[in-house]
């Protein structure tokens, strides 16, 4: 089997449980203080591990990294934001439309999957789509409905964009994944840094006896951004980035055991032809 599935699986997974963990604390805290704060966490994390293992970046996955930073830094402001405000189940599964930009990215570069593993595309995507489906629920203000589904869109766009520079950096002749993650979470840093002092430093305020859980999100995240990387070498990027998006699924789960948010019938049937379609995947 292709190591880019369990990987990149791994990573989607990874993913989901870091941000059902920021979105709580979201509920707490500012979003841009729990992106600034968890992204913080997992660069010194990601530095201590570079100083360890003695890796040397090269300038070309450096600037790759950056590149996927910018996208992520701002889709986690989006993304946590927008799981303040609106319903978990329903915002995470259309940030993960995400998995639209790696799959055209790799289509239009020539990088076509199989048969067998373009099914398991579909079906995961399809599946995704179905998760993000709800049951009517009472009116809402529209100016509030609207500006959750932006940012959620918003957030979709960003990921997306950070798996397409991710696999470029890793593609890059004698490179690391691990150096272009740290320069994706040195971009990210300087954008959520800059954002924060823009928006009169609210965003930089400690968060106190929530820094444990905050800097667990962060760890969450940076350890899901090396799984994708490292997926990234190995496996094809409409699969992996397929993959990757798949978070929603653990998002949602979680949502539903710790927060009793409860699954329409069509939730559940998407649930379960997103984890068919990984099989697929994983049978390619």
């Amino acid at each position: 089997m292709n190591l880019g599935v369990p990987l990149g699986l791994g990573s989607g997974l990874t993913w989901g449980a870091a941000d059902f963990l920021g979105g709580l604390q979201s509920r707490r805290l500012p979003a841009l203080t729990v992106a600034l704060w968890s992204q913080v966490a997992g660069g010194l994390a990601l530095g201590a591990a570079i100083v360890v293992l003695g890796t040397r970046p090269l300038a070309a996955e450096l600037a790759w990294g950056m590149a996927a930073g910018v996208g992520g830094g701002l889709a986690l402001v989006l993304f946590y934001r927008g799981l303040a405000e609106g319903t978990m189940s329903v915002v995470a599964p259309v940030s993960a439309c995400s998995a639209i930009v790696p799959v055209a990215a790799a289509l239009l570069g020539g990088e076509e999957p199989g048969a067998v593993a373009g099914l398991g595309v579909l079906a995961a995507v399809v599946g995704v789509v179905l998760v993000s489906r709800t049951r009517a629920h009472r009116p809402q203000r529209t100016g509030l409905s609207g500006r959750v589904l932006a940012m959620a869109l918003g957030a979709a766009l960003g990921f997306g964009l950070f798996y397409v520079f991710v696999d470029a950096g890793t593609a890059v002749p004698g490179g690391s994944p691990l150096s272009v993650i740290a320069g994706a979470r040195a971009s990210s840093l300087a954008t959520l840094s800059t954002i924060a002092l823009v928006g009169g430093r609210s965003g930089l305020r400690w968060p106190g006896r929530r820094i444990g859980p905050v800097a667990l999100v962060g760890l969450g995240d940076t350890a899901a951004n090396l799984l994708f990387a490292y997926a990234a070498i190995t496996g094809n990027l409409a699969v992996v980035g397929v993959l990757g998006s798949m978070y929603p699924v653990a998002t949602v789960i979680l949502a539903r055991w710790l927060l009793g948010e409860r699954l329409s019938a069509g939730q559940n049937a998407g649930v379960v032809l997103a984890l068919s379609g990984v099989g697929l995947l994983a049978a390619a």
